[in-house]
């Protein structure tokens, strides 16, 4: 049977790394595109996703949290970017409610700083940082 997934237990954080038949899968699949690594620090997650074209890091920073504003900032962000490779989802952090999303620059359908501007105009949005990811 075809293994999905692949895991090993480390009992350190110094003799941490990759398998090689992910590193291998990786490499099959990275001839034609490029990978995002997004580490999730509150899910303790490591992913990696297929991009083909330069990614940014939206952060945002809400007070207070309603269902409105949450259906506003996603409406927001479906009106400028047609898909969101990653977002961390609604996270509270000490008494703090942020978002994070990564979005590719082919799935935008607007500048990327119209996202800025848009969201700084509502009140709840306390913060809102756009940065592209860097490559290495």
């Amino acid at each position: 049977m075809d293994d999905l997934t692949h895991s090993l237990i480390f009992n350190d954080t110094e003799n941490i790394s990759i398998p090689q038949e992910v590193i291998d899968d990786l490499a099959a699949i990275s001839s034609l595109n490029k990978i995002l690594s997004v580490y999730s620090s509150n899910a303790r997650a490591l992913y990696f996703f297929l991009v083909s074209s330069r990614v940014y890091k939206v952060c945002i920073h809400i007070f207070p949290l309603t269902p409105e504003i949450v259906a506003k900032i996603m409406t927001k962000i479906s009106a400028i970017a047609s898909k969101v490779v990653y977002s961390t989802g609604l996270c509270l952090v000490e008494n703090r409610c942020l978002w994070e999303g990564f979005i590719q620059e082919k799935d935008l359908i607007e500048d990327i700083d119209e996202i800025q501007s848009a969201m700084s105009a509502m009140s709840e949005i306390k913060e809102i940082e756009v940065k592209l990811v860097h490559e290495h």
